[in-house]
């Protein structure tokens, strides 16, 4: 089955996301006050091959838990993935996204730029400056965009 083949749906097993996400590397700590409004999975045949999910956390529209399986990787899913994200958010009328980064050239790709130091930031950080793979395995970024017209790298 070739990456063209994968199909990207709306689905409700964050479980499944979950599991996927703490797969490829990502942190599982909770944070207060996170309200999932929607996930993604793609689907290769019935394996889970990749997810994202928008949610609003204090008060921010954020991309979370966008994991691909690494034997799907660098083949597009990603992209696919974070296209549904975006035009839900713009379905929405939510007009700037918030994401902290693990890998920031992907989100950098879409258009997010680099969120000021302060609250927002802080808060997007989370625990990540106290996790021992902080700065030496792991080196995290709060992103930002503004979203004008769904799909588009950079908005507008």
């Amino acid at each position: 089955m070739s990456a063209v083949d994968v199909v990207i749906r709306e689905t409700d097993d964050l479980a499944a996301v979950r599991e996927l996400g703490l797969r490829s590397g990502l942190d599982d700590s909770e944070r207060e006050g996170e309200d999932i409004l929607a996930a993604w999975a793609a689907w290769a045949g019935d394996v889970l091959v990749g997810a994202i999910v928008l949610e609003r956390r204090d008060e921010m529209d954020s991309v979370n838990w966008m994991a691909v399986d690494d034997g799907w990787r660098r083949k597009g899913i990603a992209s696919r993935l974070y296209a549904a994200l975006e035009a839900e958010a713009c379905r929405r009328g939510m007009r700037r996204l918030f994401v902290t980064a693990r890998n920031p050239a992907f989100f950098i790709a879409q258009g997010y730029t680099a969120v000021s130091p302060g609250a927002q930031a802080d808060s997007l950080l989370g625990d990540c400056p106290a996790c021992e793979q902080y700065d030496r395995t792991c080196f995290p970024q709060a992103l930002t965009k503004t979203i004008d017209d769904p799909g588009s790298p950079g908005g507008a």
